[in-house]
């Protein structure tokens, strides 16, 4: 007989959110360096012993898992891609993927188009609104103390940056970062195009976005990073 309650489809749901954050997320369960998990535990929805459970359960199933790069073209070359994948089994999820790939006129292939760069995105506090000079003056300035190689502005109202750095200084970078009052939103090594980025018309665009859509559908796609310039 069981005595326990069940769980609401709500909570299956939340439940399944948590652990799919936490896979995407490089498998960490720390909501400091995991910014999908962080995102979804704020607010907490969930009782707290019931999310430690998951959590811990996760952190066990982690254990096998790996992140590769995995590089792909769309259209005849006409898009290069890479997908940050994290998998016990790369061959197996390869082999998912093919199907849709061979439908969308896609294929496994290096172009070599990206390189590896440290990404940082944070928001820096400030008790009244910036212009745009005066932050970009701020990003310039602190980026030479902090090792940034680039810096843009992402959202002018919420102060919000991206900054750049080597991959292997991105720890350095980011807790140089903090040291100037920088709001550390998340951090990662991510893969940035060597060329200029690709144009686009209406239709390719929208055929590229539902081949997007359905590679992200895959739990162990984490991120797909393109050359594409948004319409």
């Amino acid at each position: 007989m069981e005595t326990g309650a069940r769980d609401t489809p709500d909570e299956d749901r939340m439940a399944n959110e948590l652990r799919l954050a936490v896979h995407r997320g490089g498998g960490s369960i720390d909501p400091e360096k995991n910014y999908e998990l962080r995102a979804r535990l704020s607010p907490l929805q969930l009782p707290y012993s019931r999310v430690q459970r998951i959590l811990k359960e996760c952190e066990l199933n982690e254990r096998n898992n790996n992140t590769f790069s995995l590089p792909m073209d769309f259209g005849r070359q006409l898009v290069a891609m890479v997908c940050k994948v994290r998998t016990d089994n790369l061959s197996d999820l390869k082999m998912r993927l093919a199907p849709l790939l061979r439908q969308s006129k896609a294929r496994f292939f290096n172009r070599h188009l990206f390189y590896e760069t440290g990404l940082i995105e944070a928001t820096l506090p400030s008790k009244s609104p910036l212009s745009f000079e005066d932050l970009n003056q701020t990003l310039r300035t602190d980026s030479v103390w902090c090792k940034v190689t680039e810096s843009a502005i992402i959202d002018l109202e919420k102060c919000a940056v991206l900054f750049k750095c080597r991959p292997q200084e991105l720890r350095e970078v980011t807790e140089k970062l903090r040291q100037c009052s920088y709001k550390i939103m998340h951090t990662e090594v991510g893969q940035c195009p060597k060329k200029p980025l690709v144009d686009l018309t209406e239709r390719q665009m929208k055929r590229y976005k539902e081949f997007r859509k359905k590679i992200l559908q895959d739990e162990d796609v984490v991120k797909i990073y393109d050359n594409v310039r948004a319409l």
